[in-house]
Order: C-alpha cells, then sequence, then structure tokens
C-alpha cells in the first residue's frame, strides 16, 4: 500500500459521526443482564420499547407473502407482533434484499436491526466508510453458532441460537466464520450459555439507557452468575477457532492440490459466472452508486468480472454467504472471495469488520 502518508485516511466513526459515544471496555460489553423466557417474547419487547420511547422509528422486519419473506419496516407494536422476526435474523430474505442493505440504503431513518455477527462486522465496515450513521441505526447484536443451510428448516430462534447444527448441516459460509460474536451492537443477546437464561448486555450509552429502563420495568433480572459469562465465553473461543480449522483445512486442500488441477477448477468456476451482477446487488458492503461492473459488465469476460470483484472485496467481505444464496450458476462465491481476502488481509494484521480504530486497507 505505500507508505503511511500515502494510504486514504479513513476517519473512524467516533469522529466521523461527531457525539457516537461507544463504550468498547476492551471489546467487552459493559454489563450483562439475565431474562429468563421466550427470546422471540423479547427480540418483540425491545422492540416495542425502541418506537414507543422514540429511540427507533421502527424494525427492519419482513412480511411473508406466497411462502416469502419480504422486507418490510415494521413501525408500530402491532406491526412488530406480526412480523416474522425470528425467520428474518435466521434466514434473512431471498433475493437480494438484506437487513444491512437496509441500514445502508435507509442510513437517515432511525432504524432498529437484528443481526447477525457477520451482518454486524459489514455495519462496522460500512461505518467506516460513512455508509451508516451509527447514531441514528440501533444495532441488537445476537451470538451466532452457525445458521442451517436449508432455510425451511423450521428452527426455532431458542435452538438455532444456542447451540450449531452438525458440520454438513451447517451454510457453507457458516463453516468457515471466525467470529461468532458481534463485534459491536448496541445491545446484545446471548443464548450461547444456556438456552433457558438469555445473557443481554449493552456497549454504547445509547443502548445501556434501554437496558437499563428494561431493567426497571422488570423485564430483565439481576446480574447472572459468573459460569454463565465464562460458558459463554468458552463456546465462543470454540466456535471461533473451529471456524478457523476449517479455514486452515481448505487453504491447506487448495495449496496441496498440483497448480494445473488448481488452475483448471479456479478458471471453470470463473467462466461459468454469467455477469448478472446478482453477486454485487445482493452484497451488503457494494455501495458504490454507479457501479462500472454493473453498467458495463458485458465488456468484461465472466472472469475478468469475477477477479475484479474480488479485488474489490478484498478487505470488505466478512463471509456472510449472501452471493452464494442468489448465485443462479452456484459459484462457491464466499469461499474464493473470503480466501482471497484473508490471504491479503492477514499481511496487515486486518479482519473485516472488528475493529474500529483501524482504517480499510484499500478504499
Amino acid at each position: 500500500m505505500g507508505s503511511k502518508a500515502s494510504r486514504p485516511q479513513v476517519t473512524p466513526p467516533s469522529k466521523a459521526w461527531g457525539k457516537t459515544k461507544l463504550l468498547m471496555g476492551e471489546g467487552k460489553v459493559v454489563e450483562w443482564f439475565m431474562y429468563k423466557g421466550d427470546v422471540l417474547q423479547l427480540v418483540r419487547r425491545l422492540a416495542k420499547h425502541l418506537i414507543e420511547t422514540g429511540v427507533a422509528e421502527g424494525i427492519v422486519s419482513g412480511v411473508s407473502k406466497e411462502g416469502k419473506v419480504s422486507l418490510h419496516i415494521a413501525r408500530s407494536a402491532v406491526e412488530v407482533d406480526e412480523s416474522p422476526l425470528d425467520h428474518v435474523l435466521l434466514h434473512g430474505y431471498r433475493g437480494l434484499e438484506s437487513t444491512v442493505r437496509a441500514a445502508r440504503e435507509r442510513k437517515k431513518e432511525k432504524l432498529a436491526v437484528l443481526v447477525k455477527p457477520c451482518e454486524a462486522r459489514a455495519i462496522v465496515e460500512l461505518a467506516k466508510r460513512r455508509q451508516v450513521d451509527l447514531n441514528l441505526a440501533f444495532i441488537i447484536g445476537f451470538d451466532c453458532p452457525g445458521i442451517r443451510a436449508n432455510s425451511d428448516a423450521g428452527d426455532e430462534l431458542k435452538e438455532a441460537m444456542s447451540a450449531a447444527p452438525s458440520g454438513e448441516l451447517l451454510r457453507d459460509a457458516c463453516r468457515r466464520c471466525e467470529v461468532h460474536a458481534p463485534p459491536h451492537a448496541d445491545v446484545y443477546i446471548s443464548l450461547l450459555a444456556s438456552p433457558e437464561i438469555l445473557l443481554v448486555g449493552a456497549k454504547t450509552e445509547k443502548g445501556t439507557r434501554v437496558v437499563e429502563s428494561l431493567r426497571k420495568d422488570g423485564v430483565l433480572s439481576d446480574r447472572p452468575p459468573q459460569e454463565l459469562l465464562l460458558g459463554r465465553e468458552k463456546k465462543l473461543k470454540l466456535l471461533d477457532e473451529k471456524g478457523r480449522e476449517t479455514l486452515r483445512e481448505e487453504e491447506g486442500k487448495l495449496l496441496s492440490t498440483p497448480n494445473n488441477e488448481r488452475l483448471s477448477w479456479f478458471m471453470g468456476q470463473l467462466n461459468s459466472c454469467t455477469r448478472c451482477s446478482a453477486c454485487i446487488r445482493a452484497c451488503p458492503l457494494c455501495f458504490c452508486k454507479d457501479c462500472v461492473l454493473i453498467a458495463e459488465r458485458k465488456k468484461y469476460s465472466p472472469s475478468l468480472f469475477l477477479v475484479t470483484r474480488m479485488l474489490h472485496m478484498a478487505d470488505a467481505c466478512v463471509c456472510c454467504g449472501k452471493c452464494d444464496e442468489v448465485c443462479p450458476k452456484s459459484i462457491p462465491l464466499s469461499y474464493m472471495f473470503y480466501h482471497l481476502g484473508r490471504r491479503f488481509t492477514s499481511r496487515h494484521s486486518y479482519l473485516s469488520g472488528v475493529d474500529f480504530s483501524k482504517p480499510p486497507r484499500i478504499v
């Protein structure tokens, strides 16, 4: 990237967004409380509290039509109760829509969002690029052990967010996930320590105010015992290491393949690209309004199209897997994007979406 003076200067959100105050606490949540009850009931109670108190104008949710969940902003208690918030958090939306994309495209609105760690990482990267206003967005982040590949599996939120499915049932992108706790959120919810006792905490001033209000209203109980917190930390470390182990295994298998076979496979994947640009439109981190790859995609060969996109995403990919979901040719895009990105960012001790203090490596 050249000398330090020649690198692009990106203002951290704490400066870019004026009065935004993050209680980083060395990366830890400031204070935890407990909730004994149904997690979906808690989420609905929290969403209605945010809307009723004016902290948020609505929550990014969805409506079910003909078996398909489409993005919808719930702006009243009635809409919150009718919203499939559990499906939105676990499986998102079919097609190009996503929670993070909604927050990015509506960054001037005060919206609450439910996010998994990969989505929280995307929001951190977008904030560093001034595409999300952290003063306005209210982020409710969940620890996530990994999501089932089959979105019709009928998982209940409690079971899905408390234990990881077996490896073969995981979404491909989730198998190599190395961050299972949101690096940033206003309010955190974790079921990893116990599916029956939820841990609820805050990391920002506005999040702390909301959590304290819920505690005073009797929704949240006192601080959890230390063994629950230690149990969560232990489980997170195991999940993170399992993801890194998968990354190492995939890389080892790739590098051990003879060069001619590896190149043949790689070119085969690249040349099957139709240049439909669905991966670009669906990616939560692609925000250029005049994307040359979309406007002039027919001028690119399929291989050049994808290679250009991979280089553009080298420091940004959070391995959310949205590109995998929308690719009509089933190209393993998150596999290729993330491995290429990690080869690049590891040289700079940079992991996308986990640290506000480090500017993007390429802009």
